[in-house]
């Protein structure tokens, strides 16, 4: 019996110690993360524009697939902001930290309009796939221009 509870506790200080190691990232990995996501959530745009204004011949039955990547990438978005990333090599403006609250509300509104893309891709009706694609073409595009500087032509890889 005492070798079982000596296990338990030891397992228990692993998962502790592990837990607590994985929840240190620095401002780097943060970005890096963040980067990684947002560009994942830019192809699948991407893709879908192409696949919904018929540029890729066959590619169609990927749409879905395309709206329900970006939806899941989509559901990140309120953690890919911690305050360690504030400070890094990033174009993500203080205005996203000194004002969480309005932040939220744009990040909620990107989550819903990407919600509502992958549910319109679902349908058959393309006018309204159309018209979703376009609202959360505008949410990215809103979010971007009040919550991320400009970029200069030699430095396109932080976000």
């Amino acid at each position: 019996m005492q070798r079982v509870i000596s296990c338990a506790i030891a397992a228990l200080f692993i998962t502790l110690s592990a837990a607590s190691v994985a929840g240190a990232a620095t401002a780097d990995d943060a970005i890096k993360y963040r980067h990684a996501v947002m560009e994942e959530m830019a192809s699948h745009m991407s893709a879908l524009t192409l696949i919904l204004f018929d540029k890729v011949d066959g590619a169609a039955a990927y749409a879905q697939g395309h709206a329900d990547a970006l939806a899941r990438a989509s559901a990140e978005l309120e953690i890919l902001f911690p305050e360690v990333s504030r400070d890094g090599d990033t174009h993500a403006l203080p205005v996203i930290w000194d004002n969480p609250d309005k932040f939220s509300a744009a990040v909620a509104k990107a989550k819903s309009k990407s919600a509502d893309l992958q549910a319109a891709i679902g349908g058959d009706d393309r006018q309204a796939t159309l018209a979703a694609m376009a609202a959360a073409g505008k949410a990215c595009k809103a979010c971007h221009e009040a919550y991320r500087a400009e970029e200069d032509d030699s430095d396109s890889h932080s976000h």
